[in-house]
């Protein structure tokens, strides 16, 4: 999911209208001297237990079950630089209009959430852009184990028990 989720914030930042090559590590982003800049940094990720299940059919028809271990979140920080700031505002308004509800990572929709805006001006930051903003993304994925379900026709029944129950009946 991190590989997925990464590819598809450079390419929305391509399509938003960034000219150069977008950055993906902080040390290359403080070593930058462009004004006009645009980067997906890697965040976090975190993970927590989950036990929901889905029952589906695949493509022959066959059942399963499909277990969501765990919840997954990767987080990315989105920034984006320029000369001035209705170049930035304008960048960033085109990004954020070409992010799509989710994307689909092995078959599983993930959603993308925007979780916050950060501006900040050339005396705030290392960055030698004028005006930059970060913009922190999240993609809310999951673990999945999938099984498949017991024929009835491969079962067989050996015997029956009756079994008394305690309460008198």
């Amino acid at each position: 999911m991190y590989a997925e989720s990464k590819q598809y914030l450079i390419n929305k930042l391509r399509e938003a209208g960034l000219k150069s090559k977008p950055y993906t590590t902080e040390k290359a982003l403080k070593k930058s001297m462009e004004s006009h800049l645009g980067a997906v940094l890697f965040e976090s990720e975190t993970f927590s237990r989950n036990g929901s299940k889905k029952h589906y059919k695949d493509q022959e028809g066959a059942r399963k079950k499909r277990r969501k271990v765990f919840d997954r979140t990767t987080a990315f920080t989105v920034i984006l630089g320029d000369y001035n700031d209705g170049a930035v505002e304008i960048m960033l308004e085109n990004f954020l209009a070409s992010l799509d509800t989710g994307i689909y990572v092995k078959g599983n929709f993930v959603p993308i959430e925007v979780e916050s805006a950060d501006w900040v001006d050339e005396d705030d930051s290392i960055l030698k852009a004028k005006v930059a903003v970060q913009v922190k993304i999240n993609f809310l994925g999951g673990i999945y184990k999938d099984t498949g379900f017991a024929r009835v026709k491969e079962l067989e029944v050996e015997s029956v028990e009756r079994k008394e129950s305690t309460d008198g009946n």
